[in-house]
């Protein structure tokens, strides 16, 4: 077999058996070393990535239950092999659950077994690049899809999800939320049920008028809509409940430590809610304070905690405000204006973060002379 080009990390106390390895392994193998655990987390943070890391399991300050443990959380790609003197049941239990080890090994180990057990995990590591690969194209391709889909058969819920998802992507990262995807993706898609709506409904949402009793129970549909166009697509199966959950009253949380997969699903709907009543809030003629200072005075509806990280995050970004010519736009640009035909048909609504797609459909419109000028955006930075 040709030398991989993929690195391996060996880790023990022992200088002379790693230096016995390195000779052995020199024209097999692209081998680094590190003689402590510590040495070996920095190996990982400031040389990865590794595709397979090795480890000792008895080593001083820090053993490899614990290293490998570290490893898994800073390159969770990586594929780790535990090796150890002692043949206890309870270290390879512990080994297996907290480090979620792919071999393991007893020392003395034969060079040409731990040699195949490393080019295992290697092919190991291939499989699951490779899958990790095919899997965010599919994935980002159906996102694309269907934020496409939204934009073009409704421009202003489509407009409506792209505010919402600035704000949510500003609770979550003052908050620092883990897996801030997640949140990002159920913004930009929470309003994909819209589809299942009379346009009429959504122009008397968007106009603040007042619903009748079975319009307002159609609207509260539409989560449920979402959901079920979202639940089939391979990872967004948190996604999809974050969607569901955006109308659900809970009012204060009391989330602690690591959330699971409920606890996400359930906080992402909550954080949905607060961006979306504030963006109507907005959207309806209310200044940034007194949207807030509004959500504040129904703490049974929405969140204290989530409305006061929007504001303070809020405080924190600077806008600036552009007129450019249509071939001088961005993606990343906000429309600060809704963009329309000469014969009044609605092409974008204003607030939408101008995409590729968006960019080359402008440029289509003005080649044919249905749009021409230039186009008032802003951009949002943080201060």
């Amino acid at each position: 077999m040709d030398k991989p080009s993929e690195k391996v990390l060996m880790v023990d106390d022992d200088r002379n058996l790693l230096d016995s390895f390195r000779r052995q392994f020199r024209k097999r193998l692209t081998l680094e070393t590190a003689t402590s655990g510590a040495d070996g987390v920095q190996a990982v943070r400031d040389g990865g990535p590794f595709a397979v890391v090795i480890s000792d399991m008895q080593m001083p300050n820090m053993n490899g239950i614990e290293f490998l443990s570290r490893v898994r959380s800073i390159s969770p790609n990586t594929i780790r092999i535990m090796l150890t003197g002692n043949a206890n049941l309870d270290v390879a239990i512990d080994a297996v659950n907290d480090g979620n080890i792919f071999r393991f090994l007893n020392k003395p180990v034969e060079t040409e077994q731990l040699y195949q057990v490393i080019i295992d995990s290697i092919q190991q590591y291939r499989l699951q690049s490779a899958e990790k690969i095919l899997l965010n194209k599919t994935l980002k391709g159906a996102v694309d899809l269907l934020a496409d889909l939204l934009s073009m058969v409704n421009p202003t819920a489509f407009s409506q999800s792209t505010r919402i998802k600035r704000h949510v992507h500003t609770i979550v990262q003052s908050l620092s939320l883990e897996d801030g995807w997640h949140y990002d993706l159920a913004a930009m898609l929470c309003h994909i049920g819209f589809i299942s709506l009379p346009q009429e409904l959504i122009g008397k949402l968007g106009s603040g008028e007042k619903l009748s009793s079975s319009e307002r129970q159609l609207f509260r549909s539409h989560p449920a809509v979402g959901a079920r166009l979202l639940k089939h697509i391979p990872r967004l199966e948190i996604v999809s409940e974050m969607v569901e959950k955006q109308h659900d009253s809970i009012g204060r949380l009391d989330f602690q430590g690591k959330l699971d997969n409920s606890q996400k699903a359930t906080l992402g709907g909550q954080i949905l809610k607060v961006a979306n009543a504030y963006d109507q809030l907005v959207t309806q003629g209310k200044d940034e304070t007194a949207a807030i200072e509004s959500l504040k005075e129904n703490p049974e509806l929405y969140d204290p905690v989530l409305v006061e990280t929007l504001a303070i995050g809020s405080k924190n970004q600077k806008l600036e405000v552009l007129n450019l010519a249509i071939a001088e736009l961005e993606p990343g640009l906000i429309l600060d204006q809704p963009v329309s035909t000469e014969s009044g048909v609605l092409l974008i609504a204003k607030g939408q973060v101008l995409s590729q797609a968006v960019l080359f459909r402008l440029l289509a419109a003005e080649e044919s002379g249905v749009v021409n000028g230039k186009i008032r955006v802003f951009r949002i930075t943080q201060m």
